[in-house]
């Protein structure tokens, strides 16, 4: 019986109520650690959609651009060609011309005025697809 008596003298001695409000302030410290953890995990979500949102959005501009550039060199590469075709025409119509020519020139001889036009001709195209690059 001595002992019991002794347990409940100890038992008498220890301060529960602050041990109580020790586990009371305990408990509320964690439960508003916890929700401030979570408040936290919301902020860093949404701060990551943010920069998702602004890098997809940087994305796609740099795709659009890139859209654009590749049209103008496509049309400037559609431009270029048509330009070599025109003058190789040319090119080749006189050099076909000039060696078809009825009468060959004499030595120390001007040309005629069609042969002159015709060269002046093809040195304007060559000096125009100069100034075009």
């Amino acid at each position: 019986m001595i002992p019991l008596i002794a347990a409940r003298a100890a038992l008498a001695a220890v301060p529960w109520r602050a041990i109580g409000a020790a586990l009371l302030a305990v408990t509320i410290f964690s439960a508003g650690w916890v929700a401030n953890g979570w408040r936290k995990d919301a902020e860093i979500d949404r701060m990551k959609t943010a920069s998702a949102q602004a890098d997809l959005a940087g994305a796609n501009k740099a795709l659009d651009d890139l859209g654009k550039a590749s049209a103008t060199i496509r049309t400037k590469a559609d431009e270029f060609n048509a330009t070599q075709t025109e003058l190789g025409a040319k090119v080749d119509a006189a050099v076909k011309e000039f060696r078809n020519a009825k009468k060959p020139l004499p030595v120390g001889c001007r040309p005629d005025d069609f042969r002159v036009r015709k060269l002046s001709d093809a040195v304007d195209a060559a000096k125009q697809a100069a100034a075009a690059r």
